[in-house]
């Protein structure tokens, strides 16, 4: 068959803006048979997008190879084969897309067969890769990743050969033409005589292909992930045992409160709060003690209007990997304060002041317009862009690599989350 099987997610669905994040790629053989695989998440270099879609967050392609890097290993193990996607163009002008950002001439994707065209003809309804599984009992239990949908698209495809045979085949390949740069500019049937003379000419114009590149699975992100957010309580459970209570934990928990204001803790700043709790004469179960009683206090925050929103729950979820506490944790001290225990812990000042310009980024928990009515109400100044005069940027996921992101943490910007833009302005009022 010598098929290249592809599969994109993405951060929209316009390529010239759009970036993808994750590639999955299966190849087959002329009877069908997988002959090799690829997926990697990609660093986009801008927001992930509609996570709710595609299950990716910006936390997961940090430390993804950017497209750029992958693009060599994706354009040789689609030369030499026919290309195949799921409704095809979408992918293909994307592929290009990205080709064209690293320097690639955009070859090697032309002619191509696309899966959603090969199913009107067994089924003229059928236009969903989900429908094609069902149709053909074929087991697709992570849609929207790249991989598995790959191969669903893969065995969906043997499948419809094996009912409408290599003429059926032909029927929905396609020729697509691109611009040097990926720009689309057109596509149109093929003018093979038969589909293993399509697979002929295709396999003459074969480039050498490298089988090894630097990859980052969903599976490997998720655990570095855990890694990055478990460090600060890892180095914690590192500290000497000390019998003697310190004086008092509030230096701690003030400099605490600065570092998780954007709810990440990076390892420079693990490192300095474990240094201060030494100096401070703290043990692991000093520290720990003073992590819990953090969150109590977030949690009485939270608890103020007597309800806990999701975004609130979520937010009281990160912080507590972040202090290397547990979900119960959070479920302990939403009770303690709902049984009427109220918790404060020092605070940095709110940093919203009346005049302040300040910027949003992100799919948020709520309407942007229900932000900056917010920050109307607080005399703050709401705008569209990051420059040296912002003052704060609240972001929707604190891993954010959104344009907006990049530019404020690279002009010292002050950068914070949801959670902590509705209690600073609490603090501020």
């Amino acid at each position: 068959m010598s098929v290249a099987v592809v599969d994109l997610e993405t951060t929209g669905v316009l390529p010239s803006v759009d970036r993808v994040i994750e590639v999955g790629v299966v190849l087959l053989d002329d009877a069908g048979s997988v002959e090799d695989e690829f997926c990697t998440l990609v660093d986009p270099g801008r927001d992930v997008g509609p996570t709710s879609v595609h299950g990716i967050r910006a936390a997961d392609v940090v430390g993804a190879p950017t497209f750029a890097e992958i693009a060599p290993h994706v354009a040789g193990m689609v030369s030499g084969r026919v290309v195949v996607a799921h409704n095809a163009l979408f992918d293909l002008r994307f592929l290009a897309r990205e080709f064209g950002r690293a320097g690639l001439t955009p070859i090697g994707l032309t002619p191509a067969l696309c899966t959603m065209r090969l199913a009107s003809s067994y089924d003229r309804s059928m236009r969903s890769l989900a429908a094609l599984c069902d149709a053909f009992s074929i087991r697709n239990e992570h849609a929207h990743a790249a991989l598995d949908d790959a191969r669903a698209t893969a065995m969906a495809l043997v499948r419809l050969r094996e009912v409408l045979g290599d003429a059926a085949l032909l029927t929905a390949a396609l020729t697509v033409q691109f611009d040097a740069d990926g720009g689309y500019v057109d596509s149109g049937l093929v003018s093979a005589p038969d589909w293993a003379g399509l697979v002929a000419d295709v396999v003459l114009s074969s480039r050498p292909f490298s089988g090894t590149c630097r990859s980052v699975t969903r599976t490997a992100a998720a655990a570095g992930v855990r890694q990055r957010q478990g460090y600060l309580g890892e180095l914690v459970s590192a500290l000497p045992e000390l019998t003697g209570a310190p004086p008092t934990m509030a230096p701690y928990l003030a400099v605490l409160d600065q570092v998780l204001e954007d709810r990440l803790v990076t390892v420079s700043e693990a490192d300095q709060l474990v240094a201060l709790a030494g100096e401070l004469g703290c043990g692991p179960a000093h520290v720990t003690a003073a992590h819990r009683l953090y969150l109590d206090a977030l949690a009485t925050v939270a608890l103020a209007d007597d309800v806990v929103t999701a975004a609130e729950r979520e937010d009281l979820d990160r912080v507590a990997v972040l202090l290397g506490l547990k979900a119960v944790d959070v479920d302990i001290a939403l009770t303690m304060v709902r049984s009427g225990a109220r918790v404060s812990v020092p605070h940095r000042p709110s940093g919203l002041s009346a005049g302040h310009r300040i910027v949003f980024t992100g799919e948020m928990s709520r309407p942007r317009s229900d932000f900056e009515a917010a920050a109307l109400a607080a005399g703050l100044q709401p705008m569209n862009a990051v420059s040296g005069k912002t003052d704060v940027l609240v972001c929707a996921d604190p891993d954010s690599q959104s344009g907006k992101a990049r530019k404020a943490r690279a002009l010292g910007v002050r950068v914070i989350g949801e959670a902590v833009f509705w209690e600073s302005l609490a603090l501020a009022g």
